[in-house]
């Protein structure tokens, strides 16, 4: 069998493609572009934002998000000029802590931030949750009528995310609302950048509470990094501040995203729907292939080294790279009818958390929200009917793909009689 020299070696010209993953197009066919591209130029490069390379085969992104030598996190904040910007394409204005950084200093932080993000602490959290859950659900039930973004999949993950980081549970919306706004909204256009400015106003209110919690007894994430220490030094005002930020953002939107996909899937396949709700020990296997086939979040980047060949295609030093996770999660040659949603699918190794070192870190708390914030509509409100007329999905799926509203309806019932969480 001979071998094409150019492909060993990543000569000749490499395959272009005009991507976007900010545009309604893809927003609208993202599942038809990845397809295609998996099929046609899994590595790829593209003259958008300055010019990266995609890729989308599962082999590729998982030798790109696990070699750190070759391909980096970092994000050079003080030199636009530098080649390395971090994580998201176009790069954001602000650092990503501790996820653009690389190891060894990667994993210090890693280690710090664990005990608060471990299957325990997920599951010392799900009390509250639930009653969270019951709570809002409560406020809807005798109605016949909801959202299920604004009522349910906004409010319980940023209730929760606020109790995790120890803030005061009332100042939920004032910290989700520029989050939803980043998320859903082109990157560098006038609404992202409102809600990017707000984020900042936010994160100096944050900064003011930190020198009180550097001595104060309190719960939350943000009072122990206060305490924290680095290779033997305290944090930063502003290294906390911007680690409570990224744990806020990665805890408000994700979650609201799978549930809302998940929920408009199931009305599609209400058999499917009845087996979740007769059998509740396929939630587990659920989970993940809902993961897999709605990819909240749809890529990632980095930036390339040295010259390296990927897919066969030659990348430079300094080439920035978008792993496609969307795309990777269909990849034919790793899971069985791709684009099938299989309730029971094992093992199912996706992509959606991200794989090796960086997997995220907030995943125990995403499945177990998700799973009790879907498990109480379908325990309570069984044969709800999604107005699709009035939905609608988020301006922009390039960071986040969900949703902006989710009206339904359903038979109404009688409230449980539940407060929410204190």
């Amino acid at each position: 069998m001979s071998v094409d020299p150019s492909v060993e070696t990543g000569a000749g010209t490499p395959p272009s493609i005009e991507f976007d993953h900010y545009t309604p197009e893809y927003r609208d066919n993202w599942r038809e572009i990845s397809d295609t591209n998996l099929s046609k130029c899994p590595v790829a490069h593209s003259s958008t934002y300055g010019g990266f390379w995609l890729v989308s085969d599962y082999a590729s992104v998982s030798r790109v998000i696990r070699d750190d030598a070759t391909f980096t996190s970092t994000h050079n904040m003080e030199d636009p000029e530098d080649p390395r910007q971090g994580i998201v394409i176009p790069p954001n204005p602000m650092l990503q802590v501790p996820m653009e950084f690389d190891p060894p200093l990667y994993n210090v932080y890693r280690r710090m931030l664990n005990p608060y993000f471990s299957p325990t602490a997920a599951r010392a959290l799900e009390p509250f949750v639930r009653q969270a859950v019951d709570a809002f659900l409560d406020k809807v039930c005798a109605t016949g009528r909801m959202d299920f973004v604004l009522d349910l999949g906004n409010p319980v993950p940023a209730l929760a995310t606020m109790k995790l980081a120890g803030l005061p549970l009332d100042d939920w919306q004032t910290f989700a609302e520029p989050m939803h706004g980043i998320v859903s909204n082109p990157a560098g256009g006038p609404e992202y950048l409102r809600c990017m400015n707000a984020l900042q106003q936010l994160g100096g209110a944050l900064g003011a509470l930190v020198p009180r919690l550097r001595d104060e007894e309190a719960d939350g994430l943000l009072s122990g990094l206060a305490k924290a220490t680095v290779n033997g030094e305290r944090l930063s005002d502003g290294e906390i501040v911007l680690i409570a930020l990224l744990v806020m953002q990665g805890g408000v939107d994700t979650t609201t995203a799978l549930l809302s996909n998940t929920l408009w899937w199931l009305q599609d396949h209400p058999e499917q729907r009845q087996r979740l709700i007769d059998d509740p020990s396929l939630m587990e296997h659920a989970t993940e292939e809902f993961l897999r086939i709605f990819t909240p979040v749809p890529a990632l980047a980095r930036t390339a080294t040295e010259d390296v060949v990927l897919g066969g295609q030659r990348m430079r030093a300094g080439d920035r790279v978008l792993m496609s996770f969307a795309a990777a999660n269909r990849d034919p040659e790793v899971f069985d009818d791709p684009a099938e949603a299989k309730l029971d699918r094992f093992p199912n190794p996706h992509t959606s958390f991200g794989l090796g070192i960086h997997r995220c870190i907030g995943s125990n708390y995403a499945r177990s929200w998700f799973q009790i914030m879907l498990r109480g509509v379908l325990d309570r409100m069984p044969d709800y009917t999604i107005d699709r007329s009035a939905a609608r999905r988020n301006d922009s799926i390039g960071i986040i793909n969900g949703f902006v509203n989710m009206p339904a309806t359903f038979t109404p019932s009688e409230p449980r009689g539940v407060e929410l969480p204190a």
